[in-house]
């Protein structure tokens, strides 16, 4: 492979890593930058998400890890504009909110409630008289519904969109899997490909759940696992629903433009075991259907597995390494890898470039010697 030799490498196609790639170039044109991954991988992440934008559903403290994905959701609209002016791909991107039905939170809603207004998160308690009128479609059962400011992105257009916006700034894209390293003492030269070797200056470790068996490569024991999620897309006419919604053990997530809904999802910890059980999909619509009653009834379009790479305290490992002198990691995003995609865009760029004045603690990777 001719003129093979890079400033930045990294490792893993999906948003995490192209999306940094994108704000790398964007802050220094002069970068010399490849991306490397095999996309069957991306598919499994970044292209099995809802993407639902939605920080505030579940989180109970208002520590870090909050902080970054509220941050991030305020950067997604900046984000799309920054892509859309580069490309022509559409992106579906929603500010319209999700809502959360009483019913489904139990003895947690008063606290719920609390943390939204204590965090001064922009929300509306809707009685059951203001949901029949917003939202006639959704069940009675549901009751009292909390509106609350979140967002939502077409995941798979945002990834397409990625790559477009590569090519256009001449980012180096190659469809390779990676299955090694050279490296002399704590400096690492080169990724070894299934079709030959690229040196780098530095290199990113950004695999989503396969940096696991990467590490073991480099010799780190890195706390990755694969978080295997079931979903499934149904087709209803758009307008039925304009936000998303979490319920019990379920989201609904409408894709505009025809696609329909996207219902999710499952959390098993059965390794990289891909399969779709029917099943668990029927129990899913059903949960669902709780919610919004016409899901009962909606022609299946398609079904699939995710796996969310899970850190040990599921929290991201984002930094430098402190095994290797050009090493960096952006993995184990879990379950918020589309939310998080703009803000870890910018935070590893202050790290890789050095211009990074308050790294995360909880987010270092020295916090498993890595």
């Amino acid at each position: 492979m001719e003129n093979n030799e890079f400033d930045i490498v990294l490792i893993g196609a999906g948003v995490i890593g192209l999306s940094l790639a994108f704000r790398l170039k964007r802050v220094n044109k002069q970068l010399k930058i490849a991306v490397l991954g095999d996309p069957m991988n991306s598919l499994m992440a970044s292209r099995a998400a809802a993407g639902m934008l939605a920080p505030f559903g579940e989180c109970e403290h208002a520590d870090r890890f909050f902080g970054f994905c509220r941050q991030s959701l305020e950067k997604y609209p900046g984000f799309i504009e920054e892509l859309a002016s580069m490309t022509d791909v559409p992106v579906f991107f929603s500010m319209q909110g999700s809502l959360m039905p009483s019913s489904f939170y139990g003895d947690c809603w008063e606290d719920r409630k609390r943390f939204l207004k204590q965090e001064n998160i922009s929300h509306e308690v809707w009685d059951p008289a203001t949901v029949r009128e917003k939202v006639p479609h959704l069940s009675a059962n549901c009751g009292e519904v909390l509106w609350v400011g979140e967002g939502q992105v077409n995941n798979r257009q945002l990834h397409d969109a990625l790559i477009a916006a590569a090519n256009v700034l001449g980012i180096t894209v190659l469809e390779k899997n990676v299955t090694g390293f050279l490296r002399d003492g704590s400096v690492i030269e080169c990724a070894v490909t299934d079709s030959g070797i690229i040196k780098g200056k530095k290199f990113v470790l950004a695999s989503g759940s396969w940096s696991q068996q990467l590490g073991k490569i480099l010799d780190v024991s890195l706390p990755i696992k694969p978080i295997k999620g079931q979903m499934c897309r149904v087709q209803v006419e758009d307008g039925l629903l304009e936000y998303t919604v979490h319920g019990l053990l379920t989201y609904i997530a409408p894709w505009r433009g025809g696609h329909g809904f996207v219902i999710g999802s499952t959390m098993e910890d059965r390794g990289f075991d891909n399969s779709v059980e029917d099943e668990v999909i029927e129990g899913l619509i059903d949960r669902a259907s709780a919610i919004l009653p016409c899901l009962k009834e909606a022609p299946l379009i398609e079904s699939w597995t995710g796996l969310r790479p899970a850190a040990e305290d599921l929290m991201p490992v984002m930094g430098k390494s402190v095994r290797y002198e050009n090493l960096y990691y952006s993995t184990g995003h879990f379950r918020n890898g589309i939310l998080q995609t703009p803000n870890q865009a910018d935070y590893l760029t202050d790290i890789i470039l050095e211009t990074m004045q308050d790294e995360i603690a909880a987010f270092s990777p020295s916090r498993y010697q890595l």
